[in-house]
């Protein structure tokens, strides 16, 4: 089975991370939809609700703790584009770098990226093999690769 390469693996955190707030503000959404959804019919002398306080008042909860970890993960998320734009940042050639923010940090293929940088795939691929081995060389240089 192939090895996953670890310059990779360490630059993909990023979308990664941003995926996941996503689905959580997805749920959140839906929470707060849920709080605040409330259908009223009125019968003779009293008003009923579709929904009881109880599943309105977990809806809240579930909302409010769903925030919370929807800023936490902000949070990482911030920290980790943070220290991928610092290892991109040592990769010395231009298009290396162009290369690696494109894909790794605005999710675009390679496919995308040639057009990008007016090279063929093939060389694409390459730049691309070359810029991760140098962030590879930067990961390890700060020790921050464990053995493989």
């Amino acid at each position: 089975m192939k090895k996953t390469n670890p310059a990779k693996t360490y630059l993909m955190r990023y979308r990664a991370a941003k995926s996941r707030a996503a689905a959580l503000e997805t749920a959140i959404r839906e929470a707060y939809d849920a709080a605040t959804n409330t259908t009223v019919s009125l019968k003779e002398i009293c008003v009923q609700t579709s929904g009881g306080v109880e599943a309105t008042a977990n809806a809240v909860i579930r909302m409010v703790d769903a925030e919370k970890l929807l800023s936490e993960m902000r949070a990482e998320s911030l920290r980790d584009l943070t220290e991928i734009s610092i290892a991109i940042g040592t990769v010395k050639d231009p298009v290396q770098q162009t290369v690696l923010i494109e894909k790794y940090i605005n999710g675009k293929s390679l496919d995308e990226i040639k057009s990008l940088i007016g090279y063929e795939i093939r060389n694409t691929q390459i730049i691309h093999g070359r810029a991760l081995w140098a962030v590879k060389q930067y990961l390890e240089r700060k020790g921050m690769l464990t053995d493989e």
